[in-house]
C-alpha cells in the first residue's frame, strides 16, 4: 500500500474508490420467481445475487445465493417446498456511493457483517454490486 504525506506532513493513504471493484448486475428476478429457479440461474451464471423487481419493474430487493441456501435448508428441515424470491429477498439492500473509499467499506462490512452492497443508479434501481 502506498502512503503519502499531505501538505501538513500528516500521513495519508490514497483513496481507492469502490467503483473499481463493482460488478454489473446482469440478472433481474421477479418477486414471484421460485427460489429453485433463482438458484438455477445464479449457479448457471456463476453469480452471487441479483435484483428483485415487482410487477411495475420497480426495484424491491436483492437476493443472494446465501438467502437461497438458507431457505432451501429450512425447506428440507421443515418439509416446505414453495417459496419465491419475494419471500426471502433482502428488502432494504444497503447502498453506497461509487466514490466511497474501499478500505472504509471493508471496515464497515467486517464490523456490520454486510455481504453485498448496491450502488444506486437512481431511486428505483441499481446497476452494480460489490
Amino acid at each position: 500500500m502506498l502512503i503519502f504525506a499531505n501538505s501538513e506532513g500528516k500521513i495519508q493513504t490514497p483513496k481507492i474508490h469502490i467503483r473499481d471493484f463493482m460488478h454489473t448486475v446482469n440478472h433481474i428476478f421477479h418477486v414471484e420467481r421460485s427460489v429453485k429457479e433463482v438458484v438455477k440461474t445464479l449457479s448457471k451464471n456463476k453469480i452471487v445475487g441479483g435484483s428483485v423487481i415487482d410487477a411495475n419493474k420497480k426495484l424491491v430487493g436483492f437476493i443472494t445465493e446465501q438467502d437461497c441456501i438458507k431457505q432451501m435448508l429450512n425447506n428440507t428441515y421443515y418439509g416446505n417446498s414453495h417459496n419465491v424470491a419475494g419471500d426471502i429477498m433482502r428488502k432494504n439492500p444497503l447502498s453506497v456511493s461509487p466514490d466511497y473509499d474501499v478500505l472504509h467499506l471493508a471496515e464497515d462490512m467486517i464490523k456490520k457483517r454486510w455481504a453485498i452492497l448496491k450502488r444506486l443508479k437512481d431511486e428505483s434501481s441499481f446497476s452494480h454490486y460489490i
